[in-house]
């Protein structure tokens, strides 16, 4: 990590070391693989640390956020980040996503994706509401791929929210995430 000294090196660094998954309060790195995996994650995730990261190599798009986002702002960078999910009042498979956007020194907004395999890249826009829509329609693509109904899309909620606590729960990071401030791409 000490080598790394752009958001291109950044993007190297995790996608060659860094896999999908999660720290269980357990102990147990839950990797995407794992039978267990979405079953076990409300109740056994927490928030991890850059040390964390470093040591498990393993990581959701929640800590891969709050990883980048260290190294941005010790880099000199401006950073938004923002949660997306489908705002249900029930228990559903819709996945939730994170991501960081920052400016780069040619003042373009820039998504800076690493979680998500399928999109994963640095994407740069000339405004910060076109980076917004682009990372927007990249989480509805990924919900029209399980087939999210019409009525559901109008239920998806984006929230732009401040760092959160080290080594909270997913009950935790989801309070902090969704009580942030609202953004309406519409």
């Amino acid at each position: 990590m000490n080598n790394v000294k752009t958001p291109e090196e950044l993007l190297d660094f995790m996608s060659n070391n860094i896999n999908y998954g999660y720290f269980g309060k357990n102990g147990h790195i839950y990797h995407f693989d794992d039978d267990n995996f979405y079953s076990d994650w409300f109740n056994e995730y927490i928030l991890q640390s850059k040390e964390d990261i470093l040591k498990n190599l393993y990581a959701n798009c929640y800590d891969q956020v709050e990883f980048e986002r260290e190294w941005f702002l010790n880099n000199g960078y401006e950073v938004k980040t923002f949660f997306e999910m489908v705002y249900l009042d029930y228990k559903n498979d819709y996945n939730t996503h994170a991501c960081l956007l920052y400016k780069d020194n040619n003042e373009k907004w820039c998504v800076f994706e690493n979680a998500d395999y399928d999109r994963r890249g640095i994407f740069k826009f000339d405004t910060l509401n076109d980076a917004i829509k682009y990372q927007y329609n990249a989480y509805l693509d990924s919900l029209k791929e399980i087939n999210i109904t019409d009525e559901d899309i109008n239920k998806i909620i984006i929230r732009e929210f401040d760092k959160p606590k080290e080594h909270i729960s997913t009950d935790e990071y989801l309070d902090h995430v969704i009580n942030s401030k609202i953004i309406d791409i519409k």
